[in-house]
């Protein structure tokens, strides 16, 4: 019974909330992600096909879509720590909550 309830005693301190949200969060990030890159590699396959006339305009507006892409990767990376940091302070406050 030793290791029942151990596993009974973490799981009264888990905020299920908080977990479903951050997966939920963490789900939104890599749609938008992923969308995004998906989106913006069209974008390029556009340009390239029916758009571009000047070598060096075609060239400029690919570095700028790539950048886009880092942008989102960025902004990805920022969501899926603050979504790690919003889960541990579930976690502390629920723990704080119940131990009053």
């Amino acid at each position: 019974m030793g290791l029942l309830e151990c596993c009974a005693r973490c799981l009264v301190g888990a905020p299920f909330a908080s977990l479903v949200a951050t997966g939920l969060c963490f789900f939104g990030v890599a749609l938008f992600c992923g969308c995004g890159h998906e989106a913006l590699t069209g974008t390029e396959k556009l340009i390239e096909t029916y758009f571009s006339k000047n070598y060096q305009d075609y060239e400029y507006l690919i570095n700028v879509i790539h950048a886009f892409q880092y942008v989102i990767y960025g902004t990805a990376s920022f969501f899926f720590l603050y979504g790690a940091l919003l889960l541990a302070e579930g976690f502390y406050t629920t723990g704080a909550v119940r131990q009053i």
